[in-house]
């Protein structure tokens, strides 16, 4: 299977080095880097080194030619700071694999790239927890979700970044050389087990306590959905449990119920956007899925203490 790297600027190194790292290992038989089952390319413009975020640069290996070449595309995303998105030439040739229908990949904010060019429109993508809030802004047409490492939607796989690099890569590797094969790259990598597309992305900010895949991957669905609400039932439904199963782990784990937990999530992103943004009550009220901006003051004080513009101030 033969892969082609599209680095973003400023792309983010660990999660290419840790994706090839588990193609390398799953695709030779032994520990000598040879290029067996898998290979790749870093594709670019000739002599021009590719500076990553951390400051380290790369050459590319292949110049941009026909993406049929290659079996999937697979986007580094960078820092999100609006540089972060392809050269001219980088974009067409993305554009023409779109075409010609090769399957796409985004690492990282690589989603970001995707969606910046309609790539992404009516598939799930997986998005890190500590961007989705602006991935969708940004892309209401992009069904973004962060309650899991990665996700495949037909020729679309995108992964929430960092290790989950290598979970996506060992998903890879086990479809294309076989379940043994990446678990042994897993082991080499000192990796502690090999994740599935079901496992929940780790974020304990709010609940410290919560522990389990059920009840991770629940908060990440709240958080995911903070503006559009979903039922405690619809919840429990996505995890196969039932909404009493899910009310007794949310009880014995973090010692609430999940109709407060959502809660406590939207006040939370409320009471941030109060201290970081200059919007209006009425828009912070709606991006937290309350009616209007009074029901929103009148809950906000009754769990804070105080109003929100009295919390803004402060």
């Amino acid at each position: 299977m033969r892969f082609g790297f599209l680095l973003a600027r400023n792309f983010t190194l660990s999660p290419l080095s840790l994706f090839l790292d588990t193609l390398r290992l799953a695709g030779d038989d032994d520990d000598r880097s040879r290029r067996g089952k898998f290979d790749w390319q870093i594709i670019g413009e000739r002599g021009l080194p590719i500076r990553s975020s951390c400051g380290v640069e790369l050459l590319p290996t292949r110049q941009i030619t026909d993406p049929q070449e290659y079996d999937n595309i697979v986007v580094v995303g960078g820092l999100l700071n609006g540089t972060q998105y392809l050269s001219g030439e980088k974009e067409a040739f993305l554009r023409r694999a779109a075409q010609r229908d090769v399957p796409l990949t985004a690492l990282c904010t690589g989603s970001f790239v995707l969606a910046h060019y309609g790539l992404l429109d009516n598939y799930r993508a997986c998005v890190s927890w500590f961007h989705v809030k602006e991935f969708r802004n940004a892309f209401p047409h992009v069904r973004a979700h962060a309650d899991t490492l990665f996700s495949i939607d037909g020729n679309r796989s995108t992964c929430a970044g960092g290790a989950g690099a290598a979970d996506l890569a060992s998903y890879f590797a086990s479809k294309h050389a076989g379940g043994k094969a990446a678990e042994k790259a897993a082991k080499i990598l000192v990796l502690d087990r090999i994740r599935t597309g079901r496992d929940a992305q780790p974020n304990g900010e709010l609940f410290p306590k919560a522990k389990s895949r059920h009840i991770r991957r629940a908060l990440l669905l709240m958080e995911s959905n903070l503006q559009e609400k979903i039922t405690v039932t619809e919840i429990a439904s996505k995890l196969g449990i039932s909404r009493r199963q899910l009310e007794r782990l949310f009880a014995t784990e973090i010692q609430t119920g999940p109709v407060a937990a959502y809660l406590a999530l939207r006040l939370h992103y409320a009471r941030t956007l109060l201290g970081t943004s200059d919007l209006q009550i009425s828009e912070i009220a709606y991006r937290c899925g309350f009616p209007n901006a009074g029901h929103f003051s009148r809950v906000y004080r009754q769990h804070a203490g105080v109003a929100p513009s009295e919390s803004r101030r402060a």
